[in-house]
């Protein structure tokens, strides 16, 4: 009894903390932009938007600090580090350093993209605003409310992946006595002394839960906001299929109806085309990645890690996977959902229309049977397809490096240099 009047106390906590991860009552008005509250926050957080007034030099100073080292310096440290010190790295360190470093070197060039375009994302919520003000009926307000909350609850879900990723490393780090990733930073050298050990291993992970938190931001918009966007598809399915049914409206009522549908039909086509670009460009450098990162991961699980460097980078795999997987099978949902709504006009009572209205509702179910596709930077569609395609490629970078015997000569090497 105690346990379960805790937990509602912790939910109830949490109700108030984060109220757009719960999902509201039909009776409230439908807020879409909701579904990426907390999204924007972070983004807010990463120190990309224009700096508030009251804390301009404050926020301007975070911004520096986070994308100085997260963004900017934090792919050059491990290059760096590499070329200073890579005699004295294991193969597993080495493996779990080289499979981050691609990890954020695509980071921090997909925050450069969200930075360029990040008004795009203000746009698609007015334009959501929009969306919400066709909404009449309390089943079509709980069901924006159900995809709000599901929203933020795979936002969330997706910060803790990456957070527990980046605490896991540093407690893997501390154990083993020596920072992970072995980044190289101007005069500091952490064989030295015990502070000068905690002090890279502090750095190092700022930097990377700063690029956890990046990573979160870049890798989640498209998400939240397709999922809002197939809710409001789903209500404009049912919409389409009761054109026509009401024996009391009008020839004139009803062409008028069709033609609202058919403005409905361009806001949603609009708020597409206000994310293509973010989205072109953010998925096309993750695909490039994706494939090596994870053939990394796998040969560093299988042959050279130990216990707490395989959790960590399992956690690593998991983030990775979650970079593009979910995306992808939002975006094959999304072409069936344009085929539906093809076929809730058809199924609408358009037998009796006049000839003007038949004319116009052939027409938009032209428009209606082209599906909304997302293209990366336009050289290949973003589908399961894809994905798996890249995710194979793994596969074939774990065989190249079996084949070529190149993990037995990597631990001779590490052995024989232990023995010297």
């Amino acid at each position: 009894m105690l346990n379960n009047r805790n937990f509602c106390e912790v939910r109830m906590v949490l109700r108030k903390v984060f109220p757009a991860m719960y999902t509201l009552s039909e009776e409230t008005p439908a807020c879409s932009r909701n579904a990426t509250l907390y999204l924007l926050r972070c983004i807010f957080l990463m120190g990309v938007r224009q700096p508030p007034a009251r804390f301009f030099i404050v926020y301007c100073l975070w911004s520096f600090a986070l994308n100085l080292s997260s963004t900017f310096y934090q792919p050059i440290a491990f290059l760096t580090g590499y070329i200073s010190h890579l005699s004295e790295f294991s193969p597993g360190e080495f493996l779990t350093s080289l499979q981050v470093a691609f990890n954020a070197l695509s980071c921090s060039i997909k925050v450069l993209i969200v930075w360029a375009f990040v008004k795009h994302l203000d746009e698609a919520n007015n334009i959501l605003d929009e969306m919400d003000k066709r909404l009449t009926k309390p089943s079509e307000r709980l069901r924006v409310h159900r995809a709000v909350s599901r929203s933020n609850r795979i936002f969330f879900f997706y910060m803790a992946v990456y957070i527990l990723y980046a605490t896991n490393t540093l407690i893997a780090a501390i154990v083993m006595g020596k920072p992970l990733y072995q980044n190289y930073y101007p005069y500091l050298d952490w064989r030295s002394s015990s502070w000068n050990l905690g002090l890279q291993m502090g750095l190092e992970y700022f930097a990377m839960a700063g690029a956890c938190l990046q990573d979160v931001c870049v890798d989640c918009y498209p998400v939240n906001f397709v999922l809002v966007l197939r809710a409001h598809m789903s209500i404009f399915a049912d919409r389409l299929r009761q054109l026509g049914k009401d024996p009391d409206v009008s020839h004139e009522k009803r062409y008028e109806q069709l033609v609202q549908c058919i403005q409905d039909h361009k806001t949603i086509l609009r708020f597409v085309d206000c994310l293509r670009p973010v989205i072109s460009g953010t998925i096309f450098v993750q695909f490039l990645v994706v494939g090596l990162v994870l053939g990394f991961t796998l040969i560093n699980i299988v042959l050279f890690a130990n216990l707490g460097s395989a959790i960590a980078a399992l956690f690593f795999m998991t983030a990775v996977l979650l970079e593009t997987t979910p995306f992808c099978i939002l975006c094959n949902y999304l072409t069936d959902d344009c085929y539906n709504l093809a076929i809730a006009l058809f199924q609408s009572n358009w037998i009796d229309g006049k000839q003007r209205y038949k004319k116009t509702l052939m027409y938009f179910l032209q428009k209606l049977q082209q599906p909304i596709t997302f293209m990366a930077m336009n050289a290949f569609p973003i589908s399961v397809g894809t994905n798996i395609i890249v995710t194979k490629f793994s596969f074939s970078v774990f065989t190249l490096v079996k084949q070529m015997n190149i993990a037995e000569k990597l631990s001779k090497a590490d052995e024989e240099d232990k023995l010297n």
